[in-house]
């Protein structure tokens, strides 16, 4: 069972918890929720080509642009009077 768990070097473990920990800043409403998003998103990237999940790579691909949207429209409204 162990083996199962740590078959991917324990990648899918870390970016589960960067995920869930990104979503509840996001859900505080603290701008650093996009910046975890981003470095999730990345090692589920790696994990995806650990696993040979090209519709993993691609989906985290597009989500890490997606957060980096976030966090640069959240700077931008931040900016303005």
């Amino acid at each position: 069972m162990w083996e199962t768990l740590t078959k991917y070097y324990c990648i899918d473990w870390i970016a589960l918890v960067l995920n869930a920990t990104a979503i509840y800043r996001l859900g505080q409403k603290r701008k650093a929720g996009f910046a975890l998003g981003v470095v999730a998103n990345l090692t589920w990237i790696a994990f995806g080509l650990l696993a040979h999940s090209v519709a993993t790579v691609v989906a985290c691909t597009i989500f890490v642009v997606l957060n980096a949207k976030g966090w640069w429209n959240w700077s931008a409204d931040a900016s303005t009077p």
